[in-house]
């Protein structure tokens, strides 16, 4: 597909914000490396749980590939994983699961000299690291959905086989029967979101995977962890949550949450290489996949269309219009930028809603490699320019 000159443009300037908005490769393999330790722990000689088959992975946006750095260095991100255990609902309680998960936690912890014992949520544990790694993780108690009935019932919706024999049982606290054994336990299925998603994205992923295949990284497309490529439906969500948090910094209650943005995204992906016309596409027609059930709004989860997405907006409705609000706002900002004529001009609209202390390191990233000097101009901050005879300075300077 041809796209005009202010298409490509803009979707060069998007591009530079969603990689400045990526964590180092550092960070990820800091957190990768911790919830493989916790796994190791769960899995060694002395674990109560080591019959279980401890198996530990990453959920979220750890998992897709979606991760947008803090706004500041006072923020943390979340690390959230499963630990997956291999025990029946008809012989234990979701109370006696995660005290056995929190037991085998604390001497981890303990071991490891970590300053806090692991905190109990309502459905996880949380392990808080140390001030320099800026994360904590959360980790979530499960088993696998033994339920006959419940495999039909995805079925009978379409969703594929392999996708429901991922299904999972995990623990929450506020759910009757949550001290007994045989109630009944909430549904989940990360690893079957996942393979969603990346179906979502299937044409792009198998394009952007090909240089991981040519080097022998990996043996073939399925073997590639998402966040190991960077598809454009992956750079609008990151592009689309970093938006979001700068919008209601001072109102996050009424934030859209990113499994909404993620979902919506996945649905209205089609699969575009420019990221700004993906992105326009994506919040275009995001709405034509909000559902009334009931008469209430409905976003299912496409590997679970029992679970509604947007259940907390019938009793707090400001979600709901924050959303819609959000939605304008969005569409609005990438119009404004799209009327200029420069990469850095766009760059310098797209500050004020996706963070002004990117843009220093959005219009690095978005100059040629060569030799270069700092330049004051009255209308930005302090930009980089080539040190090149055939440069022309912007007006005003």
């Amino acid at each position: 597909m041809n796209y005009s000159d202010s298409e490509e443009k803009l979707s060069k300037v998007l591009t530079a914000y969603a990689e400045s908005l990526d964590i180092s490769e550092s960070r990820f393999k800091e957190a990768e490396d911790r919830y493989t330790a916790v796994s190791n722990w769960l899995c060694r000689n002395e674990s109560t749980l080591r019959l279980r088959k401890p198996e530990i992975y990453a959920q979220g946006s750890f998992r897709l590939g979606t991760v947008v750095k803090p706004i500041n260095n006072k923020e943390e991100y979340d690390v959230d994983v499963v630990c997956q255990l291999s025990y029946n609902s008809s012989e234990i309680s979701q109370a006696e699961l995660k005290k056995a998960l929190g037991n085998e936690l604390k001497l981890y912890a303990k071991a490891n000299n970590m300053k806090n014992e692991p905190e109990e949520s309502k459905r996880c544990w949380i392990l808080q690291y140390a001030d320099g790694a800026q994360f904590h993780m959360d980790v979530l108690p499960s088993i696998p959905d033994s339920d006959d009935g419940f495999r039909k019932m995805l079925l009978d919706n379409k969703v594929p086989e392999t996708i429901a024999a991922m299904a999972l049982r995990i623990t929450d606290k506020s759910q009757p029967g949550y001290d007994k054994v045989g109630a009944i336990w909430l549904k989940s299925n990360p690893k079957g979101y996942a393979e969603w998603f990346k179906n979502r994205m299937r044409v792009r992923f198998t394009e952007d995977s090909r240089m991981l295949l040519e080097r022998k990284v990996y043996a073939s497309v399925e073997d590639v962890p998402l966040y190991k490529v960077k598809t454009t439906l992956q750079r609008a969500i990151q592009i689309l949550k970093r938006h979001r948090d700068i919008r209601f910094v001072k109102n996050p209650d009424v934030k859209p949450i990113s499994i909404i943005i993620s979902t919506l995204a996945g649905h209205a992906y089609n699969n575009e290489s420019n990221l700004y016309v993906a992105l326009k596409g994506i919040i275009d027609r995001m709405p034509q996949y909000l559902f009334q059930k009931d008469g209430i709004a409905w976003i299912p989860n496409p590997v679970n269309p029992t679970e509604n997405f947007a259940d907390k907006w019938p009793k707090y409705p400001e979600r709901k219009i924050a959303f819609e609000q959000w939605l304008v706002a969005v569409r609005n900002d990438m119009f404004a930028a799209l009327k200029k004529d420069r990469d850095l001009d766009m760059a310098q609209v797209l500050g004020a809603s996706l963070g002004t202390g990117l843009f220093e390191d959005v219009s690095k990233r978005l100059q040629p490699a060569t030799s270069s000097v700092t330049v004051q101009t009255k209308n930005y901050p302090k930009v980089q320019l080539r040190d090149d005879k055939d440069v022309r300075p912007w007006k005003g300077i």
